[in-house]
């Protein structure tokens, strides 16, 4: 009986402390993650960077419980997905940057007696940076001479915006009905150099159509699309989620949405939790509420 390895590919992130500055050296390593004109020096640089970086980026990670929750996050979605599949298959997780990387994950699988795969990036929506680099790893990993199909973009895909929408309006229940009328629901994505923009990297195209089918079918009064975690002086899409919110949350009802991520990590228990709802009381905002990853949500699996 053939047998389907899925793997679950994400960025990753430090499973301890003692995790984060190797993280971030593995990140900066990578020209599609980080473009910048590193040339031959990228390895030094990015070590720099790292060890420059590390202490600051601990103590976010400090905050929000010492670690990433991304891998045992992926890991229960992994449960549950291999779980819906049955028999004939197995899930895998490649994380981009940090353990379990690629090379583990295909090692597992092979072990599992893997003969096909389906590459499965946990990035909605496609980006060079995350989806494009996943995926040449996954390729130089991946025995070449067993049939690996691959999972481009699910940004439009049905099941995900329902799943999106339904996330959404459970959230935007929890508002008093006085006030729902207020709610300004923020879909707050990872940000990306206005350079690969100027490339045609389609990724702001899939966000705006991502929020904007969310919002519809979630029945959101008013939308807002945002860009969150900008590195470095170069000019990022916008608007800045936290500035947005500081301009303009006065007395509305703050529905943030993390649009990019479908698990737990950083950018949603650091950038969201703490620097969004900051960014929105500092602006007069009447509530904040952050809908949840989907996860291992049913719907969502």
């Amino acid at each position: 009986m053939a047998h389907t390895a899925v793997f679950l590919m994400n960025l990753g992130g430090p499973r301890s402390l003692a995790e984060v500055e190797p993280y971030l050296y593995e990140l900066f390593s990578d020209p599609l993650l980080i473009s910048a004109p590193f040339g031959p020096l990228r390895p030094l640089i990015a070590k720099l960077i790292a060890k420059t970086r590390a202490p600051s980026s601990a103590e976010k990670y400090a905050l929000i419980g010492g670690r990433s929750p991304i891998v045992e996050g992926t890991e229960a979605q992994a449960r549950a997905l291999a779980a819906a599949l049955g028999s004939g298959w197995s899930c895998h997780l490649a994380m981009r940057c940090g353990h379990p990387n690629t090379e583990e994950g295909v090692r597992e699988a092979l072990a599992a007696g893997a003969d096909r795969a389906v590459a499965l990036p946990l990035y909605p929506q496609y980006a060079n940076a995350t989806t494009r680099s996943s995926l040449l790893e996954l390729r130089r990993r991946w025995p070449k001479d067993r049939p690996l199909a691959e999972i481009c973009s699910w940004h439009d895909h049905e099941g995900y915006l329902d799943a999106s929408a339904a996330a959404v309006r459970e959230t935007m229940e929890r508002v008093p009905v006085p006030d729902r009328a207020r709610i300004l629901v923020v879909f707050s994505a990872h940000g990306l150099p206005m350079s690969q923009v100027r490339k045609g990297d389609p990724y702001p195209g899939y966000i705006e159509h991502s929020a904007r089918e969310t919002a519809r079918r979630a029945g959101a009064p008013a939308m807002q699309v945002t860009y969150q975690s900008r590195v470095g002086p170069t000019r990022w899409l916008g608007p800045d989620t936290v500035e947005f919110l500081e301009a303009n949350a006065r007395d509305r009802v703050i529905v943030a949405v993390p649009i990019a991520f479908v698990s737990e990590h950083l950018e949603t228990l650091y950038d969201l939790d703490i620097l969004a709802k900051a960014a929105a009381e500092k602006g007069g905002a009447r509530g904040f509420h952050r809908v949840p990853a989907l996860g291992t949500r049913p719907d969502f699996v």
